[in-house]
């Protein structure tokens, strides 16, 4: 019977590989659909972050799926970007936006991103005795 420990990685690998296909998916769609529109530098920086993220995103799904350690370094890149981009949307397509939302927005995908770090880091080790299917 696989141990408590086990099962909490295993499913932690899997949300991550969702959550990783989800928003890579999603971002690759939503920056191509919204190329050109971005009427500031800001709005046009977002734009480029979200088709960045989509395909760092989907690379390093690829990556943790085969639990390849280099997908730690695309995962930490995809955090970075995914993490700059909900605040700085905040700000850039409101007049009246408060910094505490753009921090807040920032902030929660910040939390998200440790999580699948955590993740890969922990599923892409050397040492993967107690990992299932290694």
């Amino acid at each position: 019977m696989p141990s408590p420990r086990t099962i909490g990685r295993t499913s932690a690998w899997i949300v991550s590989l969702v959550l990783l296909l989800v928003i890579g998916s999603l971002g690759v769609y939503n920056g191509l659909t919204e190329w050109g529109e971005g009427r500031t530098v800001w709005q046009q920086s977002v734009t480029i972050g979200v088709l960045v993220y989509g395909v760092l995103g989907l690379v390093s799904a690829y990556g943790l799926f085969r639990r390849q350690r280099w997908s730690l370094r695309t995962v930490i890149a995809w955090a970075i970007v995914v993490t700059y981009v909900p605040g700085v949307a905040v700000m850039a397509d409101a007049d009246d936006a408060m910094i505490g939302a753009a921090i807040a927005a920032s902030a929660g995908a910040a939390l998200i991103a440790l999580g699948i770090i955590w993740t890969t880091n922990v599923m892409t080790r050397a040492d993967q005795s107690s990992v299932p299917g290694s």
